[in-house]
């Protein structure tokens, strides 16, 4: 993977300031990913304590302005991170998919006479799209799905160390089943992308020289082989959705298992008195949008 993000550098930098920019954005949109939830919980406490007559109207007015203050400072970067980065992504895959054109209309006639070129087609369209889910998931899932993640894991460990160790013990089990995946992915992505490119190359080949099929009688051989070649696309493509769309209730089972823990152990603490409502609520929210979204880190791996 370094290897080709080294490759890729030149790409990277024609875009750096787009990058750049957008980077900064999606830091500071997923640092301050912990402040709702943190200070919902404090609101919680504040309209619990003017309940008892502990605290005044001023002070709710307060704490519920500070709620709405950190939306605000999570939710106003994300615009500028989509447009900076999904801006810088798109550039990328247009310089890279302009480059492929002009790499091939420089190949001398020869060897352009010896590829097909629906093949040639497929596999520079099929590498292209590749590549660039490669380099969206390295620019933007980085800070959406790693920093994110990080984020909260901190939060809930300043809350309680010992709970979240425990509700977090699934989680190394999800990444070893990534990397074990990860594999089986690359496989069934080659396998839909070489079905795709003979699909494509025979197609093109057959009908340029429709007139010679007709003529040696040849049509109804040519459509058996190419229903034979749209069928093994079709599984091709249908094995790299099951595994993919497989893998994720198997990752979000692993991830969201320490939900029981959490609610458990978390409510007997507030019943003891160790633990406020707000603080409940302020972890329970961290947790669940850490698993809400942290199956995206094993999916990241692949």
């Amino acid at each position: 993977m370094n290897h080709y993000l080294w490759r890729m550098r030149g790409y990277f930098r024609q875009v750096a300031g787009q990058l750049l920019l957008g980077s900064l954005a999606g830091i500071v949109m997923n640092t301050m990913v912990v402040m709702p939830a943190i200070l919902l919980g404090r609101a919680i406490d504040a309209v619990l304590a003017m309940e008892r007559g502990e605290a005044s109207a001023s002070q709710v007015g307060w704490a519920a302005l500070a709620f709405a203050g950190g939306v605000l400072l999570h939710e106003g970067p994300r615009i500028g991170k989509r447009w900076w980065l999904m801006t810088a992504n798109a550039r990328i895959r247009a310089n890279v998919r302009a480059d492929a054109l002009r790499g091939v209309l420089s190949w001398p006639m020869s060897r352009l006479h010896n590829i097909p070129i629906g093949d040639l087609m497929a596999r520079i369209i099929g590498d292209i799209e590749v590549l660039g889910v490669g380099v969206r998931e390295f620019t933007i899932e980085t800070w959406d799905t790693v920093l994110f993640s990080c984020s909260l894991v901190v939060a809930m460990l300043a809350y309680d160390a010992g709970l979240t160790v425990l509700a977090l013990l699934p989680v190394p089990a999800a990444m070893i089943l990534a990397k074990v995946a990860g594999r089986w992915v690359r496989e069934r992505t080659t396998e839909a992308r070489e079905s795709n490119a003979a699909l494509t190359a025979t197609l093109q080949e057959r009908l340029s020289g429709i007139r010679v099929l007709r003529l040696f009688g040849c049509t109804q051989a040519t459509v058996e082989r190419l229903a034979a070649l749209s069928q093994e696309q079709a599984s091709a493509n249908l094995a790299t959705v099951r595994l993919r769309e497989g893998l994720k209730p198997v990752y979000t089972t692993l991830m969201t298992a320490g939900v029981v823990l959490v609610v458990w152990l978390s409510g007997r603490k507030v019943i003891a008195g160790s633990m406020t409502i707000g603080a409940f609520v302020a972890y329970l929210e961290l947790y669940l949008r850490f698993v809400g979204r942290g199956f995206r880190v094993p999916q990241l791996v692949n």
